[in-house]
C-alpha cells in the first residue's frame, strides 16, 4: 500500500489545520475569549446575589475539567494557555457556589445522592477530557469543546425547564453564550473545513443556544418581567 493510499485512508480527524488568513479566525477567537470572561463576571455576580447557580452544575463541571486539561495535563498553545489560568480561578469559585445552592436543581435526588452525583460525574470529566484528547489526537480540544458546548447548552434548557423560573438566568448572559459559541464556530469551520463532525455539534449548539433564548425569554414575559431590565 502506498503512501498516498495510506493517507487517503486517514480519518478527518488526522487532517492538519487549514492554512488560512488568520485574520477572522483570530478576531473570532478573541471575541470567545473577551465574550466568555464577561460570561463568567456576570455568572459569578448572579451567583453572589441570587444564591442560586447561574450555571447548571454538572455543566461547570465539565468546563472546569476542559480547562485543566488544556492548562496542564495537554497544555494548549501560550496565548490560550495565559487566558486558561485567568479563566481556571473564576470558574473555580463559580464552580463551589454552584455545588453549594445547585441541590434544588435536583429535587428528587438526596444530599448525599446529589454528593456522589458531583463526585462521579466531575471524576469522569477529568478523565474524560485527557481520553479524549489522546483518542482524537486533538491537542487543540477542538472535539472536546464542541462536546462540552452541546452538553452545557443543552443543560441549560433542563436547568430553566427544572427550575420553572428566571432565577439565576439572564437574557444577557444567555446572549453573550451564543456570541461566544457562533463566534467559535467561525474560527472553527475556516481552520478545519473538513471535520463534519465538528461541524454538526456546532450548528447543535447554536441551536440548543436559540432555543434557550427564546424560552427564556417567554419565561421572563410569563414571570410579568422585562427580559431587559435583569443584569
Amino acid at each position: 500500500m502506498t503512501p498516498m493510499t495510506l493517507a487517503a485512508e486517514l480519518p478527518p480527524v488526522m487532517d492538519p489545520r487549514q492554512h488560512a488568513d488568520a485574520l477572522v479566525p483570530t478576531v473570532a477567537f478573541a471575541i470567545v475569549g473577551i465574550c466568555t470572561f464577561a460570561v463568567y463576571i456576570m455568572m459569578l455576580r448572579l451567583e453572589i446575589k441570587e444564591k442560586v447557580p447561574a450555571i447548571p452544575v454538572l455543566a461547570v463541571c465539565a468546563n472546569v475539567a476542559w480547562e485543566i486539561t488544556y492548562a496542564f495535563i495537554y497544555p494548549i498553545y501560550p496565548q490560550m494557555r495565559i487566558t486558561l489560568y485567568f479563566w481556571i480561578p473564576l470558574n473555580l469559585v463559580i464552580l463551589f457556589l454552584a455545588v453549594k445552592y445547585g441541590r434544588r436543581d435536583f429535587p428528587t435526588v438526596s444530599g448525599r445522592g446529589y454528593g456522589w452525583l458531583i463526585a462521579g460525574w466531575s471524576l469522569f470529566a477529568l478523565t474524560f477530557m485527557p481520553l479524549a484528547t489522546r483518542e482524537f489526537d486533538d491537542r487543540l480540544g477542538v472535539y472536546t469543546t464542541v462536546f462540552v458546548v452541546v452538553f452545557m447548552e443543552a443543560m441549560f434548557i433542563k436547568m430553566l425547564l427544572t427550575r420553572g423560573s428566571t432565577a439565576g438566568q439572564t437574557m444577557y448572559i444567555a446572549i453573550l453564550k451564543t456570541v461566544v459559541d457562533v463566534s467559535g464556530a467561525i474560527g472553527l469551520i475556516i481552520f478545519y473545513p473538513n471535520r463534519w463532525l465538528v461541524h454538526q455539534m456546532i450548528a447543535a449548539e447554536v441551536v440548543l443556544d436559540i432555543v434557550y433564548i427564546v424560552l427564556l425569554y417567554r419565561r421572563f414575559r410569563a414571570e410579568g418581567a422585562s427580559p431587559w431590565r435583569k443584569i
